[in-house]
């Protein structure tokens, strides 16, 4: 059997949109912070980040939706995907997120978190 990739994310349409491609984590009720930590925790374990955290075209502030790829086995420690993933973070905590989208706009930004795993936006 073929291990398949993971995806981890907040966004209920990208778990419905890739269940067929990824091994689905969907952290629901998550933020991007919540995510991106969970990805740490896998990437310090030797899984290699095979998207970037930080793939949106919009503001890093403005989509509440991530959804990042790993490797479907862990390995040796990926010095890279730490760097990454750790960079994420740091920057992640620094924005504050305390904009309140309206309920038209919510589905508009799951689409954008889609869209850029569709994109392969890779590291």
């Amino acid at each position: 059997m073929i291990d398949i990739d993971k995806l981890l994310t907040n966004n209920p349409m990208a778990a419905e949109r890739y269940v067929s491609r990824f091994d689905i984590n969907l952290l629901r009720g998550y933020s991007v912070l919540g995510v991106l930590k969970e990805v740490r925790n896998l990437v310090h374990q030797g899984n290699r980040l095979l998207t970037h955290p930080v793939t949106s075209g919009t503001a890093p502030n403005g989509n509440p939706f991530c959804s990042v790829v790993v490797s479907a086995e862990a390995g040796s420690t990926d010095f890279n995907s730490v760097s990454i993933i750790e960079n994420s973070i740091a920057v992640r905590e620094k924005i504050s997120m305390n904009l309140k989208l309206p309920d038209t706009a919510i589905e508009d930004f799951m689409l954008i978190d889609c869209d850029m795993i569709a994109k392969g936006g890779t590291i």
